[in-house]
């Protein structure tokens, strides 16, 4: 876990000037199947989705940190220059940080010896390999484990159209956190696909926890 403080995060921006999002998955045309999303399920089907994402980017304030919470692209066969040149449409002169996904960690990060230095040669600002906290707030790209006495709250990608239920840390799968029940009010779903491809702000993910 990465201890930072609330101004490291925010960078001199107010919160609704910090937009939060996950799991844009570019590139991957399998993602429209598993997720139901609504292209259709071709290579040209992909190719819309993903104009269709880097327009909501293009909707944000010119002026505004963007905070990515993983899994921005997968297929190996794309070319850099294109990755890049997606990457850069999302940003402009906005700033933009990663915090790196399980995807992201698949990419060919060839010459680069980490993914650190290879997504920042692809344009974003800052990149996290985990989990980033301050004051009560962990977010990360997969759902952390939190004991329901306390006042952590998790915002997390991963999980896409899915929320955390009390019994996610339950799983065969889970191998890092205690097999136990948590609780989902403790946990906001930044998701793409949870949200509409809406691309939420700080503010709004504030609010959602005072109001928790």
């Amino acid at each position: 876990m990465n201890q930072i403080n609330r101004e490291e995060f925010c960078q001199g921006y107010s919160p609704d000037k910090i937009f939060v999002t996950s799991d844009l998955h570019l590139y991957h045309t399998n993602i429209i199947k598993y997720c139901n999303r609504q292209f259709e399920y071709s290579p040209k089907g992909c190719a819309q989705m993903n104009e269709f994402i880097l327009k909501k980017f293009g909707e944000l304030p010119e002026d505004c940190l963007i905070w990515n919470l993983g899994d921005v692209f997968l297929n190996l066969r794309i070319e850099e220059s294109r990755i890049m040149n997606d990457i850069m449409r999302m940003k402009k002169n906005r700033k933009m940080n990663l915090i790196l996904g399980n995807h992201d960690f698949r990419a060919r990060k060839k010459p680069f010896s980490n993914y650190i230095d290879y997504f920042e040669h692809l344009g974003f600002d800052k990149v996290y390999k985990g989990p980033l906290e301050f004051d009560n707030i962990i977010f990360s790209h997969e759902p952390v484990f939190i004991d329901s006495g306390t006042s952590l709250v998790n915002i997390h990608g991963h999980t896409h159209n899915s929320m955390v239920s009390d019994d996610y840390f339950l799983g065969e799968y889970n191998k890092s956190f205690p097999k136990k029940k948590i609780n989902p009010a403790q946990y906001i779903n930044v998701c793409m696909d949870a949200n509409h491809f809406r691309i939420m702000t700080f503010e709004e993910i504030l609010t959602k926890i005072e109001n928790s």
